[in-house]
C-alpha cells in the first residue's frame, strides 16, 4: 500500500474532520482536465454550474475520480475496500451568488451510516474569494444534527437541507486549495460555502468514498468498485467505463439527470444545459 497520508495527517483528520491539502493532479495532468470541463462548457452552452455523478458519463471524470494519489489518501482514511459512491462536478462563476448552505452529507442518502469519506478535487483555486469551502472544525464528532429542507434562493444545490442550529461563523476553517490539490473530510462535519465574488472561476470535484458495508445504499446508479476485491453484496457495479466523443456524452449525462429525480437540479435548468 502506497500511504498518501502521513500519520499526522490521519490524526488531523480524526480531531478535525478534515485534512488539506493533500495533492491529488500532477501539473502535467491538470491541464487536461480542465480542458476537459472547459469542452463539457461548450456543450452546455456556456456554463455547467452542477453535473452530477459525471464520472458515469465521461472517460476524464473517471480517471479523474480513480487517480492513484486519490485512492491512496481515501485508503489511509477507509482501508483498502474502497467503493466510489458518487460524484459531482460544481462550476462557481465569477460574481455568482450561489452558496451552500451550512449542512453535514448524506442527509438523503444515508452516506452517514456507513464508513465513508468526502474527497473535495480543486481544478481550479479555492480561495476564500471565491467560494471555497469552510468546515466547522470537529463538529463531526457530534453526530447528526437536525436539518430543515429549504429552497433558499441562490443554493448551489437547489432543494436542500440546511442544519437548523445557528453556526458560530467564527469558529469557520477556510478549506483553501491551489488548483491540483484535494481535501478530504467526514460526512458528520458541518460545512458549506459562500458566493464567489472573486473574477475567477472555482471548478472542484467531489468523490464520495463508502465501502462494501453500505448496504443500506438508496441509490440507483451503479457504484465503482475502486479497490479491493470483496463482495458487494447488493450494490451494482459499473461494468463498462464510460467512453465516447463530448458530445454523445454530454446528451447521455443529460438524459440520465432528466430521468433520475432528486439529484438536486431543476429539470427546466438542465434542459437549458
Amino acid at each position: 500500500m502506497n500511504r498518501a497520508l502521513s500519520a499526522e495527517q490521519v490524526q488531523q483528520y480524526e480531531t478535525t474532520g478534515v485534512v488539506f491539502p493533500v495533492s491529488a493532479i500532477s501539473s502535467n495532468e491538470l491541464n487536461y482536465f480542465q480542458d476537459s470541463f472547459n469542452r463539457i462548457e461548450t456543450f452546455a452552452g456556456g456554463r455547467q454550474k452542477y453535473t452530477a455523478q459525471p464520472h458515469l458519463f465521461f472517460a476524464w471524470a473517471w480517471k479523474l475520480a480513480t487517480l492513484p494519489r486519490l485512492l491512496d489518501a481515501a485508503e489511509d482514511l477507509l482501508g483498502p475496500e474502497l467503493v466510489i459512491d458518487s460524484t459531482l462536478l460544481l462550476c462557481k462563476y465569477p460574481h455568482d451568488p450561489a452558496f451552500a448552505p451550512w449542512h453535514q452529507d448524506g442527509i438523503r442518502s444515508a452516506l452517514y451510516m456507513t464508513p465513508s469519506v468526502s474527497a473535495w478535487i480543486a481544478l481550479s483555486d479555492a480561495t476564500r474569494e471565491n467560494g471555497c469551502m469552510r468546515v466547522i472544525p470537529g463538529s463531526h464528532r457530534h453526530g447528526r444534527i437536525a436539518h430543515l429542507e429549504t429552497d433558499a434562493e441562490n443554493s448551489l444545490f437547489g432543494p436542500t437541507e440546511e442544519i437548523r442550529v445557528e453556526v458560530d461563523e467564527d469558529q469557520a476553517q477556510y478549506v483553501t486549495l491551489v488548483a491540483g490539490e484535494s481535501s478530504f473530510h467526514h460526512s458528520n462535519i458541518v460545512h458549506g460555502s459562500p458566493p464567489n465574488r472573486s473574477d475567477t472561476k472555482r471548478i472542484s470535484l467531489i468523490v464520495r468514498f463508502v465501502t462494501p458495508l453500505f448496504q443500506h445504499r438508496r441509490a440507483t446508479f451503479p457504484v465503482v468498485q475502486a479497490r479491493g476485491n470483496g463482495d458487494l453484496g447488493t450494490l451494482q457495479a459499473v461494468e463498462t467505463l464510460p467512453c465516447g466523443d463530448i458530445e454523445e456524452c454530454f446528451h447521455r449525462w443529460q438524459a440520465f439527470v432528466l430521468a433520475t429525480p432528486r439529484l438536486g437540479r431543476d429539470p427546466e435548468e438542465v434542459k437549458r444545459q
